[in-house]
């Protein structure tokens, strides 16, 4: 693996929502007159929260040739993969806090069939109404309800009185379904799907799930990882994001109608898009049905019995974190381990070693201060990532956030990156690591 004397060993760490550790203080006089950087530039290693599997370490693992049982139990130490029930059906949230959303079906095959209120799966009432493939159906929040809009070049529709929410049907599997939020557009195949207007103490939103079996039709959906990568690293990333999932199964979140965020908030589902990739989407889903024991039982990795918290992050410094250091809770299968594939850039060439520009007006904004002259580092985990960061104004106050809430704030790809005071501007024909990336740029001494 190529390692670098310019770079510590670091954790990365996800973009989620953590609690702030802010304190600002008045200093009795002013800083004396400086100048205000433009920007900060910063070095690092890894991306995302570095806690249980390294997908990039699945992947350097499985060309070295372990199996996906050797990936699992190495980055979830003490844990067994085993058989499990998994024929559940699961809630998953493809679209949140949004106006309106569009839904058609795909080349206008097939038809749709539309239920007044949130209708269970398992139950079948008759519809509202049943249309042609070629309808497009608007949903659009409106004080609390979600009023329905049909169009079609070969019907009119009479309006359609507003109601809480609706469930829509197909076909399956002859009908495909087409999602367009705003500019983004995705497939879905399978279960079905409920738009539903959901009110919080401020304003109303529509919130659209997707519920289907939890066993294969939501597994065939994720797209953490390229269907191109071995097949033991897809088989590992089916079998974790299975036992993530198994641990959302126990409640309907009220803010997003679900059991799973479709985003990074829990992990990436993308629904029939991920199938119909070219070229490799086939490997990911026959990756998954390797996973399979039978129709209702699947392989999941667990401890005494029990599905574990199967948290897994895109790349490290060079070592999984501690969960203690990252979330306050000791785990025992999450106490880290070596991620040296995580440093190789034939492995990982985006994130072995990156640079970012923070603006200043986002690095004052970052510390609710006028502006930021200065920072420093004030406590690290014992793999390297930053756990506390101080900033000082030209007027002489201070800030101290967390490491993960700097990270959030700045959209820096993780919490480990170079102190300051160890940098130092080399000239402009100097190259760092020999790598031309960092030609005319700061380096690490």
């Amino acid at each position: 693996m190529k390692k670098s004397g310019l770079f510590l060993s670091s954790m990365a760490l996800m973009t989620m929502i953590f609690t702030s550790v802010v304190s600002a203080s008045s200093v009795a006089d002013p800083l004396p007159a400086q100048t205000i950087p433009t920007d900060f530039r910063f070095f690092g290693s890894g991306y995302g929260h570095g806690v249980g599997m390294s997908q990039i370490g699945a992947r350097g693992q499985a060309l070295e040739g372990k199996s996906a049982v050797d990936i699992l139990t190495y980055y979830y130490p003490g844990t067994t993969v085993t058989p499990y029930p998994d024929n559940q059906l699961i809630r998953v949230n493809i679209a949140n806090l949004v106006p309106s959303i569009s839904i058609k079906t795909v080349g206008g095959v097939g038809e749709i069939r539309l239920y007044k209120g949130d209708i269970p799966l398992s139950e079948n009432p008759e519809p509202f109404g049943v249309y042609k493939g070629d309808t497009t159906s608007l949903f659009t929040n409106f004080a609390g309800s979600v009023v329905p809009t049909l169009s079609s070049p070969t019907t009119k529709f009479a309006p359609i009185a507003p109601h809480i929410s609706w469930t829509l049907r197909w076909d399956i599997p002859t009908t495909t379904i087409q999602i367009t939020n705003q500019s983004s557009v995705n497939q879905y195949k399978y279960g079905q799907l409920v738009i539903k207007s959901v009110s919080n103490a401020v304003s109303s939103y529509l919130a659209v799930t997707n519920t289907l079996r939890l066993h294969d039709e939501y597994l065939w959906g994720i797209g953490e990882v390229p269907s191109s990568w071995p097949a033991a690293a897809l088989e590992a990333q089916a079998i974790a994001a299975r036992t993530y999932a198994l641990g959302k199964m126990s409640r309907i979140r009220a803010e997003c109608d679900c059991n799973i965020y479709n985003s990074t908030v829990d992990q990436n589902f993308v629904g029939y898009s991920k199938e119909t990739e070219k070229i490799y989407g086939i490997k990911w889903k026959e990756a998954v049905n390797r996973t399979f024991v039978d129709d209702s039982n699947a392989l999941v990795v667990t401890l005494d019995g029990k599905p574990i918290s199967a948290f897994y992050a895109s790349s490290t410094g060079g070592a999984t974190q501690n969960v203690k250091d990252v979330w306050g809770s000791s785990i025992a299968y999450l106490q880290g381990v070596p991620d040296p594939w995580s440093l190789d850039t034939t492995i990982n060439p985006r994130f072995a070693f990156w640079e970012r520009v923070v603006l200043q007006k986002d690095m004052a904004l970052a510390f609710a201060l006028k502006d930021v002259v200065t920072y420093r580092i004030d406590a690290r985990s014992k793999t390297g990532s930053v756990m506390s960061i101080t900033a000082a104004s030209s007027d002489g106050r201070t800030a101290t956030l967390t490491g993960e809430i700097f990270r959030a704030r700045t959209k820096l790809p993780s919490t480990w990156f170079k102190d300051p005071v160890n940098l130092q501007v080399i000239s402009e024909n100097a190259v760092c690591d020999n790598s031309p990336r960092f030609v005319k740029r700061f380096c690490y001494e």
